[in-house]
């Protein structure tokens, strides 16, 4: 039995039960569970503008939080497999502080190869660690790559909301950080939001990190 569904929204709408069991259309709920599926975390409104069929997703049902709420607890209470609902994950007691970067790790950690040491947040050594990373891959013998998720930009320069352009500067200043200094590879928000570039730049830093 599909279990009961919270309907308040924030004017205390109190809807008739019966209306969710036909406003969730059956292909957005297997829709989103693909999603999820594919990229390893459960994407948020602000990931699904980049996915394939997630613009509708976003405009049908993220109008109101209890709504959105709502829809993730239908395609949950079908899709029980899924990843957990979660924004923040612990490793080794260092935080993983968004879903973008938590799909990232998550591919790092589907990627492993042998005798790699996939670091969450590492000080950068070159920089007298005086700076942190959100991720580091690590071979005996040779150099850390470093890997910054930009989650708040896209592969070509925009900011993914006016808030977020807010924080431009400093995600700025963090990159430039390295020039000159290590070896990093930037993976932006629309390149995790879609699986096969996703996989291929993890793969790509894999790579540069055994070959460097």
């Amino acid at each position: 039995m599909t279990p009961a569904l919270p309907n308040n929204d924030r004017f205390n709408n109190a809807l008739p039960a019966w209306m969710f069991a036909g406003f969730f259309r059956p292909n957005d709920i297997e829709r989103y569970a693909q999603l999820s599926h594919d990229l390893l975390v459960t994407p948020t409104p602000q990931m699904l503008e980049f996915c394939d069929g997630g613009p509708e997703l976003v405009a049908r049902y993220n109008r109101d939080k209890a709504l959105w709420r709502a829809f993730r607890q239908r395609v949950a209470a079908y899709h029980r497999n899924l990843p957990a609902w979660q924004e923040q994950v612990r490793v080794n007691n260092y935080r993983i502080g968004s879903i973008v970067e938590l799909a990232v790790y998550r591919r790092l950690m589907q990627a492993q190869e042998s005798g790699l040491n996939i670091m969450v947040q590492p000080p950068i050594r070159e920089l007298g660690n005086r700076g942190f990373a959100d991720f580091g891959l690590y071979f005996k013998g040779h150099p850390t790559v470093y890997i910054e998720v930009a989650g708040t930009v896209t592969s070509a320069g925009q900011s993914v909301s006016e808030n977020a352009e807010k924080f431009r500067i400093g995600i700025e200043e963090r990159l430039m950080r390295y020039m000159g200094v290590a070896p990093v590879e930037v993976i932006h928000i629309d390149e995790v939001c879609d699986v096969f570039v996703q996989t291929e730049r993890v793969r790509q830093a894999i790579k540069r990190a055994k070959n460097a």
